[in-house]
Formats: structure tokens, C-alpha cells, sequence
């Protein structure tokens, strides 16, 4: 890492794409959160800061976006929420206060979801963890939230976080590998997988404009999301 004399690190800004009601939120050093207030007096989480050691600001603006990604997958996993969070600025700290700050763009939404009370020492413990397998599990199971107009792709991102943890063989993939597999490959080199198939839905691969395909793979989402949801309730406990 390029350390830049003088440089006391960056700070780095986000907006989220949901403002995200909470509970209570619970800041830790080197995350501070955003909230905003309303009427009534309940909490909504609209963006979030983090502390980025001292680095060149190529690199600093590539620890921000990784980092902001991990806050995000959080977030994402204890709400069951597609949330993404957008680099607003990113400001160097010198201490005569000369600073360098950098754009991103920012996108608006709202959404529905249940509240938690929201610490974000949890979230630090996530920014140290250096386990690509749960990293890859919680960007896995985020992307499939994110999906949600996209069943086929829905379907892919979950069934990867299941992949990462059992066997190949085992009875919880064998029960969507059929439809994963075919999903994949127009032309199915298992017999089992296309007999299973033609069983179901009366050809041996899976057309996205048939309406039969279609039921076929949205019945069997349902329970691969509830599925791939409990796996990441809990690798969110272990961390």
C-alpha cells in the first residue's frame, strides 16, 4: 500500500439505494452511520462512512468501493433486502485540512422490510474477515436479492450460496441441481436431469419463455431463497 506523506488517511462516504428503517443503529469506530429522523421519531439508515487508512487515492478509492460492497452484503443478509451502497465521496485527511474528494453516483428507492437493531461493530467484524468463501456466499445470496424481475439469474445467485456449502451430492443440491444444470446447459449431458425433466414439465431443458419452464423454476426459488437465507442467518453468527 502507497502510504502519501503528510495524508492522515480518507474518509469515505455512501448512500444506500433503501433508506433502511432500524430499530436503533449503533455506531463503532471507523464506521459512522446516517440517519435521518422523521416525525414520529423512527430511525432510517440513508448512508454510512468509513475510515480508509493512509493509501494512494487509486488505492484508497478501490478499499472504499470493496468495503462499502461488504457493508452492503450485510446489510443486505440480516434484512433480506437487495441493498447497494454508492460512493458518494471519498476525502483525503491532511491536517491542514486540504482535502481531495471524488464523485460517485447516487440512486434513490424505497422498500419494504423488517427493522433490526443495527450494530455496526457486527459490520466491522465482517470489514476484517478475510474468508473469500463467506465473502463470496454474502455477495452470492445480495446479488440474488438484487435479481428479483429475474428468476432464472435469481435462481443461479442462491444456488451458488449453497454450493459453497455442501458436498456435491448431497441432498439439498440434489434437489435444484436439475434445474441448475439445465438452466446452464440447453443440452443436458445427464440422463437422470433430463428424465426428471421431461417427468415434469414434458420436454428435456428449460425453455424461459415457457410458461411451464417458467412455474417450474420460480416453485422451486421459493425454497432455494428460504434455503440459501438460512445459510447466511448463519455465517452472519459465526463472524
Amino acid at each position: 500500500m502507497t502510504i502519501i506523506e503528510g495524508s492522515l488517511g480518507w474518509n469515505a462516504n455512501f448512500n444506500l439505494s433503501w433508506d433502511i428503517l432500524e430499530y436503533s443503529i449503533k455506531d463503532t469506530d471507523g464506521i459512522i452511520s446516517n440517519v435521518r429522523t422523521n416525525e414520529l421519531g423512527s430511525k432510517f439508515l440513508t448512508g454510512f462512512s468509513l475510515s480508509i487508512p493512509q493509501s494512494s487515492a487509486e488505492e484508497a478509492l478501490i478499499i472504499a468501493v470493496e468495503k462499502g460492497n461488504r457493508v452492503a452484503d450485510y446489510l443486505s443478509s440480516i434484512h433480506r433486502l437487495p441493498v447497494q451502497a454508492y460512493l458518494l465521496n471519498i476525502t483525503e485527511i491532511r491536517p491542514k485540512g486540504e482535502a481531495k474528494t471524488g464523485i460517485a453516483t447516487v440512486k434513490m428507492s424505497g422498500n419494504v422490510h423488517q427493522p433490526v437493531d443495527l450494530d455496526f461493530a457486527n459490520i466491522k467484524k465482517l470489514l476484517a474477515c478475510s474468508n473469500r468463501k463467506i465473502l463470496r456466499q454474502l455477495a452470492h445470496y445480495n446479488m440474488g436479492l438484487r435479481c428479483s424481475s429475474d428468476p432464472i439469474n435469481q435462481f443461479r445467485e442462491f444456488y451458488l450460496v449453497l454450493e459453497d456449502t455442501y458436498d456435491k451430492g448431497h441432498s439439498h443440491l440434489k434437489k435444484y441441481s436439475y434445474i441448475r444444470h439445465a438452466l446452464n446447459h440447453p443440452e443436458l449431458d445427464y440422463p437422470q436431469f433430463a428424465s426428471k425433466l421431461l417427468h415434469e414439465i414434458g420436454v428435456a431443458h428449460i425453455d424461459p419463455s415457457s410458461p411451464k419452464a417458467k412455474e417450474l423454476v420460480e416453485q422451486n426459488l421459493r425454497d432455494l431463497k428460504h434455503d440459501a437465507a438460512k445459510i447466511i442467518s448463519d455465517i452472519l453468527k459465526t463472524i
